[in-house]
């Protein structure tokens, strides 16, 4: 809640809502109908598969034991909502296929994507990545009855289109943001994710229900036009190109920035090399694999489980799912304006900041997993674990996530573009490796296995960034790569004098 008094108190003070925060409460609307889009199909999949026919094409085991039916079948009862099975005939490798085909063409775009954003501004890239993928989210249906192969098709094709779309945004951040709100503000912006899993799972679940799977993705193709017109006319790539953002704003923006690093507005040579000997960018990069890897077994895979193992419906299903994520945007609204508060108070360097949130977003998930691994039928207790990793998950916003600013805020979006890329083409291997898992094996130790697994990497990767990250500008932000540097050894220090020195500058 303290974002939005924050806002509500600047407003009154200034007498407008300040350009910065429109351009941040849009980015987070359009993060929410990406992720709305994006995930849908993790649910509806449920839906359209019919498990009767997949699961009587398993052989019997034993004569007690057969994989996929319910085993914790005394919960299945206090549920009754339609629990229908759908009209395709898929095993649990192709679902997982279907799921995280997506990645496959979304790896392939987030480098590029996080340069063009450099390049030619994040406005319009944007625009062009969500008006797309609307296009595809509605030909998702007709592709499915072609065939499993022709769903897998479209959903590479929407992969290509939103693989700008995060690392887009850094650029956009690092010269919209100053330091000392980037926690907050990302928090705000990426925290449309969370609230567009949440709406999308709800949604999905309420159209299902009523209106069937096919609608889900009719309707939901439709909200990204709608954000698009919004986008285009009220955000802008700096303030410098902003028609309608006070003086005082501008000021502000430009002199707090000008403190804290050097950020240009035109593209600068990547210095490759330095980054790829960087160990402060292996550590995001680490981070950001574990933090993948995590979320899209829970997202890809958690609908399967209730279903096969407690016989959960669909509605029951997306409820139980949403509810987690939206505890987690609760959350981000809490722990990263604290983290904006221990910087801007001096309490916490910025490293020890973004490591102490880091650990909080991984480790504390890492502990709920290990804990539903041994919980066995206790739904109560697998529910509760649930909705706690979400809430920690939450320290991710302050932590690794905005560190790729902290380090070099000119190439922010290439180096975005890098970890998120290299993260997606490892980590969307955890579904897969889930699938076989769990095929022809719907038993709680398979599955209890898959949670051990996800957070041992969710353990080991935070351990890793605690080691190795860093909260400083690094030289080859500012300097072109074999050049001699004076300063070199102020990138070393954590508490870095200001590059440029000037009063501070009252909050606009």
């Amino acid at each position: 809640m303290f974002v939005f008094s924050l806002w509500f108190n600047q407003t009154f003070r200034v007498g407008h809502l300040p350009a910065r925060y429109i351009m941040a409460f849009m980015a987070f609307l359009g993060y929410s109908n990406i992720f709305l889009v994006r995930n849908s199909i993790n649910l509806a999949i449920v839906a359209m598969v019919n498990y009767t026919a997949v699961n009587n094409n398993v052989q019997i085991i034993d004569n007690t034991t057969k994989p996929g039916l319910i085993q914790c079948e005394v919960y299945s009862e206090n549920f009754t909502g339609k629990n229908e099975d759908g009209p395709f005939v898929w095993s649990q490798p192709i679902q997982a296929l279907i799921s995280t085909s997506f990645l496959w063409g979304y790896i392939t775009t987030n480098i590029p994507g996080g340069r063009l954003a450099e390049v030619v501004g994040t406005k319009y890239l944007l625009t062009g990545s969500v008006l797309l993928t609307s296009v595809l989210t509605v030909l998702v249906p007709p592709a499915a009855y072609l065939g499993w192969q022709y769903l897998v098709f479209i959903r590479v094709l929407m992969g290509i289109a939103l693989g700008p779309s995060f690392p887009s945004m850094h650029p956009m951040i690092a010269k919209w943001i100053p330091p000392n709100e980037r926690s907050t503000i990302s928090a705000l912006v990426y925290g449309g994710a969370e609230l567009g899993t949440v709406s999308g799972l709800l949604l999905t679940g309420l159209i299902i229900e009523n209106i069937g799977w096919e609608a889900v993705f009719y309707v939901e193709g439709c909200f990204g036009v709608i954000w698009a017109v919004f986008w285009l006319f009220l955000v802008h790539d700096n303030p410098e190109e902003h028609p309608r953002i006070s003086e005082k704003e501008k000021t502000y923006i430009k002199t707090e920035i000008a403190k804290d690093a050097h950020v240009s507005n035109k593209a600068l040579p990547i210095p490759w090399k330095s980054i790829l000997t960087s160990m402060p960018f292996y550590s995001i990069l680490i981070a950001n694999i574990g933090h993948n890897w995590g979320f899209l077994i829970l997202l890809v895979d958690l609908p399967v489980y209730l279903k096969t193992i407690f016989g959960f419906d669909i509605k029951s299903n997306a409820v139980i799912l949403a509810l987690p994520y939206f505890l987690s945007w609760i959350s981000t609204l809490i722990l990263c304006p604290f983290a904006d508060l221990c910087k801007k108070r001096k309490w916490l360097s910025t490293i020890a900041v973004r490591k102490i949130w880091t650990l909080i977003g991984h480790l504390g998930p890492a502990l709920c997993l290990f804990v539903m691994a041994g919980a066995g039928c206790n739904i109560q207790l697998i529910i509760a674990m649930l909705m706690l990793s979400q809430v920690v998950e939450a320290g991710n916003y302050g932590g690794w996530l905005i560190n790729h600013i902290d380090i070099a805020p000119s190439f922010s979006g290439t180096l975005f573009g890098i970890t998120n890329g290299v993260s997606m083409l490892v980590s969307w291997l955890g579904p897969v490796m889930v699938g076989f898992m769990t095929d022809e094996n719907q038993t709680l130790e398979a599955w209890s296995a898959v949670f051990i697994m996800a957070g041992s990497v969710l353990a080991a990767d935070s351990i890793f960034f605690l080691i190795f990250g860093s909260g400083s500008e690094q030289s080859w932000n500012y300097k072109a790569e074999g050049e001699n540097d004076e300063i070199e050894s102020r990138m070393n220090t954590e508490n870095n004098p200001p590059i440029v020195k000037q009063e501070n500058t009252e909050l606009p």
